[in-house]
């Protein structure tokens, strides 16, 4: 008996060795990235199932198995777990996702504005087009570009102040933070360490939004001056600062536009306001319209420290057109030319 066990053991021992290494290897389906801000690795798919974790938006994970809407996946920790496959990103939407990013971090800054929704972010424009995330309400952004798009029902982008029967609406590409607001983080029970959890550092991301959906960050003095023209910005700068009495004072240069969203220019007027001290008011010291102008409108000094901006228009797309604000007095500089500030326009309150 006991020899029988002698080779019995080991033959066990071997046979199941051999069966754990030549075990089939499950095959991974492929891989994806999160598109939320967060997302729960949950223990199963039952209706009874615990969270095992939390990812963020960017987070890799390799895909297992599919089940209805919900898709198992492997963090890069090695934490296996069941998440909804609805907000998982294909890596060919990633890529574009990631070189949309590296090309709004090469773009100067157009304005700045806050969702006034939950607000989808899409690879280019379009309502229809690949979504790469959702922000939620009040969220800041950067406004980079403008483009428009043709007008397409979505249930999950109506907002009570769309204007019916437009055929085109603008665009917005802005750059944020996709991460969890603090105000929204709870109590959780603890996860491995490894697995990003909500109130984490925001990751950067980019893209296209509704520009209707965005509450723009317009500087007062330049708001009320496009309301009194009934004009639409679109861009705006602070050129430089003056000294008065009451404290430094913002000069500033806008970018607007008239009529329907939807049309072939960016913007089709300029206007620089200016501060009198004197006065202790703003004034509208530069006027130029019917342009057909680009984004971005890029903004520097002059050898001597005067500010200027810079952009392309329709007429010449080839060549630059160059503005110099001297004192409160606004130039062409065309190449060549030698800039004088004694002629002065008369300057225009802003109501």
């Amino acid at each position: 008996m006991k020899k029988k066990l002698l080779i019995a053991v080991p033959l066990l021992v071997l046979v199941t060795v051999t069966a754990w290494f030549f075990r089939p290897k499950r095959e991974l389906l492929g891989e994806a990235y999160i598109s939320e801000k967060s997302v729960t690795l949950w223990s199963g798919v039952a209706q009874v199932r615990e969270p095992i974790g939390f990812l963020r938006h960017g987070d890799r994970v390799d895909t297992l198995a599919k089940r209805n809407d919900f898709v198992k996946v492997r963090t890069s920790s090695g934490t296996e777990g069941w998440v909804d496959g609805r907000l998982l990103m294909d890596p060919t939407l990633w890529q574009r996702s990631e070189a949309l990013l590296k090309r709004a971090e090469s773009l100067p800054v157009q304005g700045s504005g806050r969702t006034k929704v939950a607000t989808n972010l899409r690879v280019e424009p379009g309502r229809t087009a690949p979504r790469l995330y959702q922000f939620g309400r009040g969220v800041p952004v950067e406004i980079l570009a403008r483009a428009s798009a043709d007008v397409v029902q979505a249930g999950d982008e109506k907002d009570s102040s769309e204007p019916q029967g437009t055929k085109k609406e603008d665009w917005f590409l802005v750059r944020g933070v996709a991460s969890r607001p603090a105000s929204e983080t709870t109590a959780r029970s603890p996860v491995p360490p490894a697995i990003t959890q909500p109130g984490d550092q925001g990751v950067p991301i980019a893209g296209w939004v509704i520009a209707r959906f965005l509450e723009l960050d317009v500087p007062d003095a330049v708001r009320e001056g496009a309301n009194a023209s009934n004009l639409r910005p679109i861009a705006w700068f602070e050129l430089n600062h003056v000294d008065d009495p009451s404290g430094k004072k913002a000069q500033y240069l806008l970018a607007a536009t008239r009529g329907s969203e939807g049309q072939s220019c960016d913007f089709s007027v300029l206007r620089v306001f200016t501060w009198n001290g004197k006065k202790s008011r703003y004034e509208t010291a530069f006027i130029e319209n019917n342009l057909c102008g680009k984004l971005p409108i890029q903004t520097d000094r002059s050898a001597s420290g005067q500010p200027e901006f810079r952009f392309l228009n329709a007429d010449d797309p080839q060549h630059e057109r160059v503005y110099r604000l001297i004192q409160t007095v606004v130039r062409r500089i065309r190449d060549g030319e030698v800039v004088s500030p004694r002629a002065r326009p008369v300057p225009r309150r802003n109501k």
